[in-house]
């Protein structure tokens, strides 16, 4: 399977590869699945899942795009955590388990910086909430980068405490 998905990506990497190399440009094809794919269940939920504009949870009332992107979260980190260590960053030598923590972490500041950033352009600024997840999503995808890239599936240089990968 991933040999398959890879040959995909790689397929289109010729025209892009004076500026970009093949591992980031599979890294960028990689995220930006994930970030359709999320883009379309935020849509699907905010617009055919949750109707009214709150909606009660056990004994809490949320918003219904922050329901929205809790349905979004619940199927993409699941579906990114597995591209990223099983497609992208299959060299590094960090453990399952701590690259789970790890990434874990890191979505769990990405929830924050979305919820609070969401809530800004849609209930400060009145923009569109799928829109306004779109510009979150591109806002928020650097950091993640740099994040995934340098810490969470980082490699052990040999004779040097600091990581960095490939």
């Amino acid at each position: 399977m991933r040999q398959a998905i890879l040959s995909f990506i790689d397929f289109f990497h010729p025209p892009f590869k004076r500026f970009i190399s093949l591992h980031n440009f599979r890294y960028l094809a990689t995220g930006g699945s994930t970030f359709v794919l999320g883009l379309v269940i935020f849509y699907l939920a905010y617009n055919y899942l949750f109707l009214s504009e709150e909606v009660k949870v056990l004994a809490i009332t949320l918003k219904r795009n922050t329901m929205a992107l809790a349905v979004e979260f619940a199927i993409v980190i699941p579906y990114s955590f597995i591209l990223n260590k099983y497609v992208i960053f299959t060299h590094s030598e960090v453990k399952s388990r701590i690259q789970l923590f790890r990434f874990l972490n890191l979505q769990f500041i990405n929830m924050l910086l979305n919820y609070v950033l969401l809530k800004f352009f849609v209930e400060i600024l009145g923009i569109y909430p799928t829109i306004s997840r779109l510009v979150v999503s591109v806002i928020i995808a650097g950091f993640s980068y740099l994040y995934q890239h340098y810490f969470t599936f980082s490699v052990k240089k040999l004779g040097n405490s600091k990581s960095k990968n490939h």
